[in-house]
């Protein structure tokens, strides 16, 4: 995706870091003031005889207003601050209403974790969503096949240490095949991913990029089609890692290199179809039999 251009600025609005002239007149008259504070004080110690407590009495009253001055131009210097500091921020991508929908569904996720004392898998869904959150909300280019990719990794690969054996593969497929998951599940900003197999091929490329980072790559890139790891798919291992151009027309010929890449690197790939959905099952083939060993 790409970031979209920043507006142009307003000529009439101050620069960033620059005061505005109702500021700078309030600043200058707030200076004023202590000016001939400061001047009065001089001019009655030199006309009015005082006594030294009347004298003091005097100094502790100058001194007083002095500070007020002072702590009324520090305030004004901090709002200036925060002021300058608010419009520089970048305004978050992420809708109120996205973000909401994320943390809810995110919950049940949760719940359900729990309540089959999946404590670590339910507190792994709850940093995950949160992070998810965090990207969609201030994005980077090519998001889809690096950070995203990587969190969604970096999940697979965390559920493999929590979850029975059993369960691994048809959580994965549960987790991929949901309805409210924004640039997961559905295209959230509009760049056309995930779409169907026969759209047209990206050409993305990895280099040296785990297995599992370049699956979730594809999840987020077609909805017609999953990538599912095995159990024993250790997606942090260096023997994980592989380099591929995605090739062909269209996201399916894309994933036919994939599959024809995993093969020929020694990753295990098995395929079928189901109700209209190309299943990708991969696993470590004889890629970790030296590890294991």
């Amino acid at each position: 995706m790409t970031s979209e251009q920043r507006p142009l600025r307003d000529p009439r609005q101050p620069v960033p870091g620059e005061w505005s002239p109702s500021r700078q007149r309030m600043f200058m008259q707030i200076g004023a003031a202590v000016l001939l504070l400061g001047a009065g004080a001089m001019v009655g110690f030199a006309l009015s005889p005082e006594t030294p407590a009347e004298a003091t009495a005097r100094i502790t009253k100058l001194a007083a207003a002095l500070a007020e001055s002072r702590a009324r131009v520090a305030e004004l210097e901090r709002d200036e601050r925060y002021k300058v500091a608010a419009e520089n921020r970048t305004i978050g991508k992420l809708k109120p209403a996205d973000r909401e929908r994320h943390e809810r569904e995110a919950k049940k996720y949760i719940k359900v974790l729990r309540q089959v004392k999946a404590q670590s898998a339910a507190e792994l869904m709850q940093w995950f969503v949160a992070r998810w959150n965090g990207l969609l909300d201030q994005p980077e280019a090519n998001d889809r096949t690096t950070r995203r990719a990587e969190l969604l990794s970096l999940l697979v690969g965390g559920m493999a240490s929590n979850l029975d054996p059993r369960d691994y593969v048809p959580w994965q497929a549960e987790f991929l095949n949901g309805t409210w998951l924004g640039e997961l599940h559905f295209d959230l900003d509009g760049d056309g991913f995930p779409g169907k197999r026969s759209m047209p091929n990206p050409h993305d490329g990895f280099a040296d990029k785990s297995v599992c980072q370049i699956a979730m790559a594809l999840n987020q890139t077609v909805r017609d089609a999953r990538v599912l790891v095995m159990p024993e798919m250790r997606c942090e291992r260096p023997e994980a890692k592989m380099s591929v151009f995605l090739q062909g027309a269209t996201v399916n010929d894309a994933l036919d290199a994939f599959v024809t890449a995993l093969k020929s690197e020694g990753f295990v790939a098995i395929e079928r179809i189901d109700a209209g959905v190309r299943l990708i099952l991969i696993g470590q083939g004889t890629r970790g039999q030296k590890h294991d060993d």
